[in-house]
C-alpha cells in the first residue's frame, strides 16, 4: 500500500511527492516509486552535480526495449549473432555461430527444456555459450564487422539521450557504463545516434577482440574494482552521491563496491510490467519507469539537481 500511494496518478497534493510535481509529470503513466524515493531525490538535490556520479547499464537501459522497427530491440551480442555475414568465416566457425544463434534466439523456457529442465545445466550452458562466442570473436577478429552489423540492426537509443549526455558534459559529471555487452558496439551505437559519450565517461564492457569475459549480467558486484583509476578520481573529487540506471535488479550490484551509507537513487526501466515484476523491481529500484520510457524523467531529474545547486 505504501508503494501504491506513491504512484503518480494519485493526487499529488496528498502524497510525499508534492514537492516533486514537475519531476512526476515527466514519468510515464503507470510508473511506480518506492517510499524512500522523495527523500533520496532531496539528498541528491542538496548535493548538486558537483557531488554526483552516474552509473548505468547499456542494453535496454540506454537503448530502448523496442527497436526502430517496432520489434524487440537488438542487444549487443544479438547484433553480431543476427547480422554477421558468416559466409566470410571459415566453415567450422560458421557451424559454431549457427549453434550460438540458435541458443541466443531461444526463450528461457526453451533453454530450460533443452537442458532437461535442470536450472543448473541451463546456467552452465549459457555461460559456455557466452565464453564460446568471445573465444571465436577474438580468434576471427569480429571487431572488423562491428560497424556493418550495427548498421543492419534495429537498435536505437532512448529518446533524449543526447540531452542526458549534454548535461553530464556541461556539469563535468563522471559516467561509468557497466555492461555485459560489447564495447565496440556500444560506442558505435551511441556515436551513430548522435549521443557522444561525455569526456568524463568510462566504459566497462566486454570486447570483440578479447576471449576473456570482463562483465556478465549476473556478476556486476565487483565492477568498481575493475576501474581503480576511474574510482580514484571520483573519490578525489568528493563525489559522494550516485544516480544509477538499469533495466534489471542485477544492474544495481555495482553499488556494493561503495560504502553502504552512499546516497544512491536507482531508476529502473521496465517496458512490459506485471505486478510480480513491479514487486521484484521495487525491492531494489527507487523509481520504476514503464512504457519503454524516454530519458525525459532522467533529464528532468538532472535539470532539477543543477537548478538547485545554483540557488
Amino acid at each position: 500500500l505504501a508503494q501504491a500511494a506513491l504512484e503518480p496518478h494519485f493526487p499529488v497534493a496528498m502524497s510525499p511527492l508534492a514537492p516533486l510535481a514537475p519531476l512526476m509529470a515527466a514519468a510515464p503513466a503507470g510508473s511506480r516509486f518506492s517510499p524512500s524515493f522523495p527523500a533520496v531525490v532531496q539528498e541528491l538535490r542538496k548535493a548538486g552535480p558537483q557531488k554526483l556520479l552516474v552509473i548505468t547499464d547499456f542494453d535496454q537501459t540506454l537503448t530502448s526495449y523496442f527497436g526502430k522497427d517496432g520489434c524487440l530491440g537488438d542487444q549487443c551480442h544479438d547484433i553480431i549473432l543476427r547480422h554477421l555475414d558468416i559466409s566470410q568465416l571459415p566453415p567450422e566457425a560458421r557451424r559454431s555461430f549457427v549453434e550460438l544463434e540458435e541458443w541466443n534466439s531461444m526463450s528461457d523456457a526453451q533453454r530450460l527444456a533443452r537442458c532437461d529442465n535442470d536450472w543448473a545445466k541451463k546456467v552452465a550452458a549459457s555461460v559456455a555459450s557466452f565464453d564460446t562466442f568471445h573465444a571465436l570473436s577474438a580468434q576471427h577478429q569480429l571487431s572488423r564487422f562491428a560497424e556493418s552489423c550495427v548498421a543492419k540492426s534495429n537498435v536505437r537509443v532512448r529518446d533524449g539521450m543526447k540531452d542526458t549526455f549534454g548535461w553530464l558534459e556541461r556539469w563535468e559529471v563522471p559516467l561509468l557504463v557497466v555492461s555485459a555487452g560489447l564495447g565496440e558496439l556500444l560506442t558505435s551505437i551511441l556515436t551513430k545516434s548522435g549521443a557522444q559519450l561525455p569526456r568524463k565517461a568510462k566504459v566497462l564492457a566486454n570486447s570483440l577482440d578479447e576471449a576473456a569475459v570482463s562483465v556478465t549480467s549476473s556478476h556486476k558486484a565487483h565492477a568498481l574494482e575493475l576501474v581503480p583509476d576511474f574510482m580514484s578520481e571520483v573519490t578525489s573529487e568528493g563525489r559522494t552521491h550516485v544516480l544509477l540506471l538499469g533495466d534489471k535488479p542485477s544492474d544495481c550490484c555495482p553499488l556494493q563496491g561503495l560504502p553502504k551509507s552512499t546516497p544512491a537513487l536507482k531508476i529502473g526501466f521496465l517496458a512490459e510490467p506485471t505486478e510480480e515484476k513491479f514487486q521484484e523491481y521495487l525491492t531494489v529500484f527507487d523509481a520504476v519507469l514503464v512504457s519503454d520510457a524516454t530519458m525525459d524523467f532522467v533529464n528532468c531529474l538532472l535539470d532539477s539537481l543543477s537548478s538547485t545547486s545554483m540557488m
